[in-house]
């Protein structure tokens, strides 16, 4: 049996968000900031797994 994860709107648009003030250039993401910053603020809200599986799906 295949379980698939579901990713919560609010948590990939504030991901999406962060990688946006990331943005390092020429198609580039500083991914390791977006993961730090995502976990400080979201984790509390929508748990370290989702928070992990958001960066995930918006890294590509």
């Amino acid at each position: 049996m295949i379980v698939e994860q579901m990713v919560e709107g609010g948590c990939f648009e504030a991901v999406e968000a962060l990688a946006e003030h990331a943005y390092i250039g020429r198609g580039r993401f500083d991914w390791a900031k977006v993961r730090d910053e995502a976990h400080k603020s979201l984790d509390d809200r929508y748990g370290e797994a989702q928070v992990e599986l958001c960066i995930e799906k918006c890294k590509g």
